[in-house]
């Protein structure tokens, strides 16, 4: 049996709670005039600025993803009328904290005339439940091979290979619906780990 092989596939799904969860705030403006559109945004941005700041968001957590000036039109009666100039000027930010939600909301919403999109949550790479789901997988692959070297007559050998299939995270728990005071609650979300382990086969 010299060079015999047993590949068994493990797989895991542990629950986990968010790391970071993101949010997009978009300010727009319609005027008659480019320029006037985008000074009334400009105005917004600065007010989410000094917003982010007093809120203690680092530079490294928010980022512009998008600045667009279009032509508005109306139509009536299948005739295309012009509406003026739409800016628009999307602002990411992300929280560590689901707590700093409720004010970020509500200074956004009240300051910036902003309107906010999100959570969209993110599980880190050293997150416990992705180390526990890798344990729970590999744990499940042996099984597996044990079990098929068994049924066969023969021993579990030593590991001659190791692949890890890609993997991702899931929601399991979306965040709770927004109250008056903009209580967040990010649940917790599904952590997939797959591995296929190689064994050497021993005679029994």
């Amino acid at each position: 049996m010299t060079g015999a092989t047993v590949t068994a596939r493990g797989s895991a799904v542990v629950a986990g709670r968010p790391d970071e969860g993101t949010w997009t705030i978009d300010l727009s403006a319609v005027a008659e005039t480019p320029d006037a559109a985008l000074a009334q945004v400009g105005d917004r941005a600065t007010a989410l600025t000094g917003l982010l700041d007093e809120l203690g968001i680092p530079a490294e957590k928010r980022s512009t993803t998008g600045v667009t000036v279009r032509e508005e039109f109306t139509h009536t009666d299948g005739t295309r009328t012009p509406a003026g100039f739409r800016a628009q000027n999307l602002t990411t930010v992300r929280l560590s904290d689901p707590a700093g939600a409720g004010p970020l909301l509500q200074g956004a919403t009240q300051r910036a005339q902003a309107e906010v999109r999100g959570p969209s949550w993110w599980i880190a790479p050293d997150n416990p439940a992705r180390l526990e789901a890798s344990r729970r997988a590999a744990s499940e692959a042996k099984r597996k091979a044990q079990a098929y070297a068994e049924a066969l007559g023969l021993a579990l050998g030593a590991v001659a290979e190791i692949r890890e299939p890609p993997a991702g995270a899931s929601p399991l728990a979306r965040a709770s619906a927004l109250t008056m005071a903009v209580d967040v609650d990010p649940g917790e979300l599904q952590v997939e780990a797959q591995v296929e382990v190689t064994f050497l086969l021993e005679g029994a």
